[in-house]
């Protein structure tokens, strides 16, 4: 009778413990941590990568110590230094200093601390390379480190100029939890190009537009890993003074869960995905 009664006891508390562990994977599998956090760290370094382009960019446009005009995405919060400060010498080092306090810019975000950039040619040549590191640099109070590498590839066949961009960085939230990011991706500039703000003025900033194509692995705050790998091309452009992603699909898949694809919509600019889990759609709001 013991013998049975311990062998009812032991299945008894196995199946309690199948059970518990079946609803905890079902949990999971409703989690968007992932789609956030990957969202969350793209948007981050596209954002970091539209202050360079634009100050890259407009490099004869800069006088030693300060800008002749404000970037007016990011309001008048940098100070800008180029070196060695004349059109022919390369490579150069451009500084985008935020001070060391919170600056809110016009598309809302607070930013502080400096972006660090070397560029080995002119921004629109082919073969140039721009290396953009971060340093003690936060948006939002997230802290925004490692490298990202920009490399122009020259034009494609519709004649859009084409961008390599490597990315291996890391987010620390305000409360400490890190994420970890590295992506791999081709950036086709598709509209936007032949204007900026010195012919257009601020709309020669905010009509650009771009087309995101690759794959990319991380870590999110949990610490549970992800990769991702885009299927349909991301268009990124301006929703008034912010960066969005407003169309296109990539596939998610987190460690030891099922897969989800990301859809961001028909190019609408609601700051918002969804998140398609076997036969489950959730909305989440990017950041």
């Amino acid at each position: 009778m013991k013998t049975k009664t311990l062998i009812l006891s032991v299945l008894f508390l196995a199946s309690l413990a199948f059970v518990t562990s079946s609803c905890k994977k079902r949990k999971l599998n409703r989690d968007t941590t992932s789609e956030q956090d990957d969202a969350m760290a793209r948007s981050m370094f596209e954002d970091m990568h539209k202050t360079v382009d634009d100050e890259a960019g407009q490099q004869s446009k800069l006088k030693e110590g300060r800008m002749v005009e404000a970037f007016k995405v990011a309001g008048n919060c940098a100070t800008v230094t180029l070196t060695p400060f004349d059109s022919i010498t390369f490579p150069k080092t451009l500084t985008i200093d935020f001070g060391h306090t919170n600056c809110k810019g016009n598309d809302g975000k607070e930013r502080r601390g400096i972006i660090v950039v070397t560029i080995t040619g002119k921004y629109r040549d082919p073969g140039t390379v721009i290396t953009i590191k971060p340093d003690n640099y936060y948006i939002n109070d997230n802290k925004v480190e490692g490298t990202k590498v920009v490399t122009n590839n020259g034009r494609n066949n519709a004649g859009n100029l084409t961008y390599s961009i490597e990315v291996d960085g890391k987010i620390t939230t305000p409360d400490n939890k890190v994420i970890e990011w590295k992506s791999s991706r081709t950036r086709e500039w598709i509209e936007g190009e032949s204007t900026t703000f010195w012919t257009n003025g601020i709309s020669g900033i905010t009509d650009d537009a771009y087309l995101i194509t690759g794959t990319g692995n991380g870590v999110n705050r949990d610490g549970r890993k992800f990769t991702v790998t885009i299927t349909t091309p991301l268009r990124v452009q301006f929703c008034g003074y912010k960066i969005e992603i407003t169309k296109g699909v990539l596939e998610l898949q987190p460690e030891d869960l099922k897969k989800r694809v990301v859809d961001f919509g028909n190019g609408d600019c609601d700051n918002q995905a969804t998140a398609t889990i076997g036969k489950k759609t959730y909305t989440f709001n990017l950041k």
